[in-house]
């Protein structure tokens, strides 16, 4: 009464799965997908993910339709294998027929290789196991993205991909109860009932456990209390835009794009965007407003509101852009006048930015008009002290919270070494030297801790850091002592091409630094990293392009042992699912006679010689074998017969009798396997032996 169960579990297991179940493994990897560009710091364009995986999903069951063999489930599950070892190994292969650059940080590249893996294997989902195993690794990406980015939005997006998975899970348990025709619904309507309940819990148990389970374990897990967000403070705020003392860094060859300048004035920096609010933690760009730039004929713009710039200070530049797709437009000062191939500009003047809804890919250039303003120090020397620009710049003091010692600290550092500046532009220089001449540029410096000022820290207590800590402070320097600051993000320009004269910018060159206002001149660049003493990797940094080959080498020598280590897994994974099917893994220790003997019967089998049957006893074989070969005229026959009485004599001969027959044996095997290749040609032997390792592996 079993057997019939059992066929019909059997049979359900390999049914076919719902139309359903690959919606929901398309939904989890479209959650995964939009997971992996929230974290991502560079823009890349989703449509070739969206239209693989959707391709791919759409084959999957439409292949599934129609009844497939053992061997063709076992070749797509070769398939599945290959195209996880591609993803991890082949990420900048795939990333450059999209134009999408290769972060060599190993969160984001692991991501990227996840999300490969996902969209490629979407046309191998041949079977319900195979949908269901969709959610493995889109689980793994989840648990890693975890790791380095944390943001609303991708909490909701696991949320997603959890009740997709958890329909995929109760459709597969369905069918291999048999219940085909009812998974659907089933599962339908316990997703919905689960993720209604367990929303309701949330709501209701997740404060009751922060202030109880999560007091513990943060206290004794963690080493630190977890505190209750009661009142507003530094801590417990929205993270800035921009986090300073975020710790360590890494630098990348990347390139980025490629600068043309032409015009009198000679910019030293590509301008992204800037950040006009210090939080005490980090950078907040604030409420900006976004006007659209005048457009004067296709793909040429102006500003709506233009001012009349010095022609000494104008500069031109051409950007042609090498890698990634970007949203901003990068520019050498105030943009007056844009060529771009885009319908439409937006220009924020508080930022100093530019932007566009179509995102530009590799390939695409645009060229900028701008304003520099000047640096000269005579010039610099003669603008009268300006007031404030922007209220509310830094946190309100409390005097009654340890933020209010730190800002006076702060403040008493700003105002001592400005006291005796005769002018705006010798206040900025003095800060700038204090700041150069105490402070260590160090690219491997340790994150700051989660509690205070940023900057009371890093002048006070680290007194290293990088270009974001270095810019941050002598901003906020300045903002204590009356004088108008912001910072500023984007490239430095420092690496030429000799045969061309552009400028090649690259992620390496990504930089911080500070601008000042001037009355009359505008937000002028200042950057306290210049001649600040570098140690550890930021000294190779710090001595330009091509100084950090140390670093480099370690970080390829890192991403060389990952590969190995990949590979090496991928074998293991191999060997693994074949070794069952090789019968590699002998539940008992074979002896020499059942070598010599398996030995003997392979070459028979080269010749044609059939299989041994099921039970049958050596003897019976062999003469069965001999009759065969005998009767297609091969010499092996005669050689087999003497062989036969002799080798069953030594199979079951007692120890004794086993050693003194055995070089007899050895040597009359080895006559037949001369014979058997003299018999062969070439084409027949590598015929025989795929159709062997065939049968080997499929069976019969």
């Amino acid at each position: 009464m079993q057997l019939p169960m059992v066929q019909q579990s059997s049979g359900a297991v390999a049914g076919v799965p719902p139309l359903l179940a690959y919606g929901a493994a398309w939904l989890l990897t479209v959650a995964s997908l939009l997971a992996v560009q929230l974290a991502r710091v560079t823009e890349f364009s989703t449509t070739p993910f969206f239209v693989l995986l959707t391709i791919g999903t759409v084959f999957s069951a439409w292949l599934s339709r129609f009844p497939l063999s053992e061997t063709t489930r076992l070749m797509f599950g070769f398939i599945d294998g290959a195209l996880a070892l591609f993803s991890l190994l082949g990420q900048s292969f795939l990333n450059a027929l999209f134009g999408i650059d290769t972060d060599p940080t190993i969160e984001t590249y692991l991501s990227l290789s996840f999300l490969w893996y996902l969209c490629l294997r979407s046309a191998v989902m041949i079977t319900m196991s195979a949908v269901v195993f969709q959610s493995v690794p889109a689980l793994a990406l989840f648990g890693l993205i975890a790791t380095y980015v944390l943001a609303v939005q991708v909490l909701w997006l696991f949320v997603l991909m959890l009740l997709a998975m958890l329909f995929l899970m109760l459709a597969s348990h369905r069918l291999e109860w048999g219940k085909g025709t009812l998974e659907t619904g089933y599962a339908m309507r316990t997703v919905a009932t689960m993720s209604l309940f367990s929303g309701l819990m949330a709501f209701v148990l997740a404060p009751l456990l922060a202030l109880t389970i999560g007091q513990v374990v943060s206290t004794f897990v963690g080493g630190v209390p977890l505190r209750a967000p009661l009142r507003p403070s530094a801590s417990t705020e929205t993270p800035p835009e921009l986090q300073v003392g975020a710790g360590a860094t890494a630098l990348s060859k990347l390139e980025v794009m490629r600068v043309r300048i032409q015009g009198p004035a000679q910019p030293q920096y590509m301008r992204l965007e800037s950040y006009n609010f210090y939080t005490g933690r980090g950078w907040n760009r604030g409420r900006f407003f976004q006007e659209e730039m005048v457009p004067v004929k296709q793909g040429v713009f102006e500003l709506a509101r233009p001012f009349q710039a010095p022609r000494n200070r104008l500069t031109t530049a051409t950007v042609t852009l090498s890698s990634g797709w970007h949203r901003s437009l990068y520019s050498p000062g105030t943009p007056l006048r844009v060529e771009a191939p885009v319908r439409q500009l937006l220009y924020s003047r508080s930022l100093n930015s530019l932007s566009t809804y179509r995102p530009l890919g590799a390939g695409e250039s645009y060229t900028i008009q701008a304003y520099v303003p000047t640096d000269d120090p005579a010039v610099l020397r003669r603008v009268p002290p300006t007031s404030l620009r922007f209220p509310f710049q830094m946190p309100v003091p409390d005097a009654r919270s340890q933020n209010s010692e730190e800002q006076n600290r702060i403040a008493t550092l700003a105002r001592t070494l400005t006291a005796n500046q005769p002018t705006q532009y010798d206040k900025v220089m003095a800060l700038v030297r204090y700041i150069e001449q105490n402070m260590l540029y160090n690219l491997n410096v340790e994150p700051f801790p989660p509690e205070g000022d940023v900057v009371d820290y890093f002048l006070f207590e680290a007194r290293e850091g990088y270009c974001v800590e270095f810019a941050t402070a002598l901003a906020v320097l300045c903002l204590y002592a009356d004088i108008p600051a912001r910072v500023a993000s984007g490239f430095i320009l420092s690496e030429t091409d000799p045969a061309t004269g552009e400028y090649i910018v690259r992620e390496e060159h990504r930089h911080l630094w500070t601008e000042v206002y001037f009355e009359g001149v505008g937000w002028v660049a200042f950057d306290a990293t210049r001649n600040a003493q570098a140690v550890g990797l930021g000294a190779d940094a710090a001595a330009g392009p091509g100084g950090d080959d140390e670093h480099q080498a370690r970080r390829q020598w890192l991403q060389r042992m990952l590969n190995v280590m990949i590979g090496a897994v991928a074998l293991a994974i191999l060997y693994l699912l074949v070794a069952p099917r090789l019968n590699i893994w002998q539940p008992h220790s074979v002896s020499r006679a059942q070598r010599l003997y398996a030995y003997l019967v392979f070459m028979l089998r080269l010749l044609g010689a059939p299989a041994p049957a099921a039970g049958q006893t050596p003897r019976t074989y062999l003469e069965q074998a001999s009759s065969v070969l005998q009767m297609r005229g091969s010499r092996v026959a005669p050689l087999l017969g003497a062989l036969t009485p002799q080798l069953v004599e030594y199979l079951y001969a007692t120890p004794a009798r086993h050693a003194e027959l055995e070089p007899q044996i050895r040597h009359q095997i080895r006559q037949i396997a001369r014979q058997t290749l003299q018999e062969l040609r070439v084409g027949q032997l590598i015929r025989g032996l795929v159709a062997l390792g065939r049968l080997k592996v499929y069976g019969n």
